[in-house]
């Protein structure tokens, strides 16, 4: 397992709860804070649920029932609450925790089990592979190693060395405009009437998103033309673009800030041989939708379900070619596209269309029956619905 993010953790704890022996190589020296995702999704949470670990995230998260579209303008458009997905998940609200939660929690399980064995500060650099198994190429402190195994899941972000040494295409696009993320213990909720733990608030100019987490408000939007990182992270700016957002005329206080590029891509392929992608080095989305984080976390189950069964004998390798036929299409035709509308909705600019989306919206939240279909998607379930389906 190449990463100790969400993904890789829980598909290590998945293989490792069967009597799969995982070993985990992680560049970094122990588990990461990374603050970006947030948001666990029902279907995810009842997945954590099967592994033993979701109370112990909810008792450190914030349980969310209801999100919320909104406009800059006409206040409340749509109030979503996830109670109509009581017959479709045992989870029917969303949890608000930040991944670095999930990674500790998962991790410490994971230290206490036989059959695993992390290695920090041990950066995967490339791989070889032949008909018998997986050779990884690592470079730690004490020079470069090579490890063997089985079968390789690259859970290493992004920037996935493992991917780019396979040369399997990472197509998408990036948004010329950076993203900003600040945190901070002002409560929102004292400006902005109704507010719920998630807002996604439309403006043709200044849109952006409320969530809360534990102690803190995250503040998300993103940077004008020529803006550069390091300009919009300096606190002056930085006072003046929140105060934009809710002027209250006193400083903020400000315990985080995040700079970020935002890109939609996947991978041409989620295998090569004995090697699979899961996560961000499958695909990488913007965060309008909390999407991410969710959909790698379903790819891991998916997959370590499909190795469980090859390590035991009940099924061949092509399972593995059934993992990407059922995880990339999801990642192409669902997240990907939720995720720009998402943002379209935000930014739409022509006040006609925007009365038309805003009022379809509400319509929607409004009868139960549309609802529950609206928020199956939104929440994954339809996804992982179709991805089953396929054979």
């Amino acid at each position: 397992m190449a990463g100790a993010g969400p993904v890789g953790c829980v598909t290590a704890l998945y293989l490792a709860r069967r009597g799969i022996p995982v070993t985990v190589v992680e560049a970094a020296r122990d588990f990461q804070e990374d603050l970006r995702a947030s948001t666990f999704h029902p279907p995810t949470l009842d997945m954590l649920d099967d592994l033993g670990v979701v109370q112990m995230l909810i008792g450190e998260g914030i349980i969310c029932p209801v999100w919320q579209h909104r406009d800059t303008r006409e206040g409340v458009v749509a109030n979503w609450d996830l109670g109509v997905l009581r017959d479709d998940t045992r989870h029917p609200y969303r949890v608000q925790a930040e991944q670095f939660r999930l990674t500790r929690i998962v991790g410490n399980v994971l230290r206490g089990m036989p059959g695993v064995d992390f290695r920090f500060a041990t950066r995967a650099s490339g791989v070889e592979q032949d008909a018998d198994g997986v050779t990884l190429h690592v470079e730690t402190a004490n020079g470069r190693e090579r490890l063997r195994g089985r079968y390789l899941v690259a859970a290493d972000g992004a920037s996935s060395a493992i991917r780019k040494s396979l040369g399997i295409e990472f197509a998408g696009l990036t948004f010329p405009e950076l993203w900003l993320v600040v945190s901070t213990p002002h409560d929102f909720a004292r400006h902005f009437e109704r507010l719920a733990p998630i807002a996604y608030v439309a403006d043709p100019d200044n849109w952006f998103v409320f969530v809360r987490v534990p102690g803190l408000w995250r503040l998300l939007f993103p940077t004008r033309a020529g803006d550069t990182a390091e300009r919009i992270v300096e606190e002056e700016v930085l006072q003046a673009r929140v105060q934009e957002y809710c002027p209250t005329g006193a400083r903020y206080e400000i315990v985080h800030r995040t700079a970020y590029a935002v890109h939609q891509r996947v991978a041409s392929s989620y295998r090569k041989g004995r090697v699979l992608l899961a996560g961000d080095s499958a695909h990488i989305n913007n965060p309008l939708g909390g999407m991410g984080m969710n959909g790698g976390i379903h790819d891991g189950i998916n997959l370590a379900e499909k190795l469980v069964a090859i390590w035991r004998g009940e099924g061949e390798d092509g399972l593995l070619d059934r993992y990407d036929r059922q995880r990339r299409p999801i990642a192409v035709e669902v997240v990907q596209t939720a995720t720009l509308r998402n943002k379209a909705l935000l930014e739409e600019r022509d006040p006609a269309k925007r009365r038309e989306k805003f009022d379809v919206l509400r319509r929607v939240s409004e009868d139960p029956r549309r609802a529950r279909d609206y928020l199956r998607q939104s929440s994954m379930i339809t996804g992982l619905e179709r991805a089953a389906a396929i054979t």
